[in-house]
Order: C-alpha cells, then sequence, then structure tokens
C-alpha cells in the first residue's frame, strides 16, 4: 500500500482486503473498485465481493470486443452496480452500464454474439443492464 495514501479513504472489504476505491477490481483489469461499490456501500459478504469481482472480469472481457479499436478511456462505464437496497443489483452479478463513446443499439449489437448462455444482456432506458446469472 502507497504511504502517501490517506488511510481515511480506504475500504475494509470482506475478505479481508484493505483497498482504496480507485484500486482496480483485479490486477489487469480497468474497473475500479468505486464503479461497484454505488453510493459507497461496501460488499456485506465476501460471496457478494467475489461476485462484483466475476462480473468485473466478465464486463473487461465484453469490453474488449466493443472497444478494441478505441483509447482506453472510451470504454464500457458502469452506472449502477452493487445496491444491498435493490433486488436486482443486491449480489453483484448485475451491471447497469452504457458505452462512452457509442449509443445502446450498437454496443448491444457488438455484444450480444459474445454473451454466454447463462448470462443476458438487455437494452434498458437509458443504459445497457448486463446479468451474469
Amino acid at each position: 500500500m502507497h504511504k502517501n495514501l490517506n488511510k481515511e479513504l480506504l475500504v475494509k472489504l470482506p475478505s479481508g482486503n484493505v483497498v482504496h476505491p480507485a484500486r482496480l477490481i483485479h490486477k489487469d483489469g480497468t474497473l475500479m473498485w468505486k464503479h461497484a461499490m454505488t453510493d459507497c456501500v461496501i460488499p456485506a459478504t465476501e460471496a457478494q465481493e467475489q461476485h462484483i469481482v466475476k462480473t468485473a472480469q466478465r464486463l473487461e472481457e465484453l469490453n474488449s470486443w466493443v472497444s478494441r479499436e478505441l483509447d482506453v478511456w472510451q470504454c464500457l462505464v458502469p452506472i449502477h452496480w452493487y445496491s444491498p437496497t435493490n433486488d436486482e443489483l443486491s449480489t453483484g452479478y448485475s451491471v447497469y452500464f452504457k458505452h462512452a463513446v457509442y449509443d445502446n443499439e450498437h454496443t448491444y449489437d457488438c455484444l450480444a454474439p459474445h454473451v454466454l448462455p447463462h448470462e443476458t444482456l438487455s437494452i434498458c432506458e437509458n443504459f445497457l443492464l448486463f446479468k451474469r446469472c
């Protein structure tokens, strides 16, 4: 951990890991913990933490199909992710997102062929909704 980080900003996850909200969810990823923790809500259980990690990995894989020719910041952007008070978002399996450059229809058309049988992708008003299970 970097010695110049403000310790008051660090978050202790159920696994015991202590992270800064700007830390990547997994080492070679692009999504940070602040993307997943909607309204700064920390996952309640280690299972929810792991679901967030797996969803982040999957979202980053999907991003590679739609953002291949773009700059790294022109990517999928999570809008609403883990929220224990929302039945749809209480597990870490689901995430609402948009693309930084493309509209929802183009993003959906690029991603739909790469969604696995146990996953769903849908357009919901202004965002896309991805569910792993």
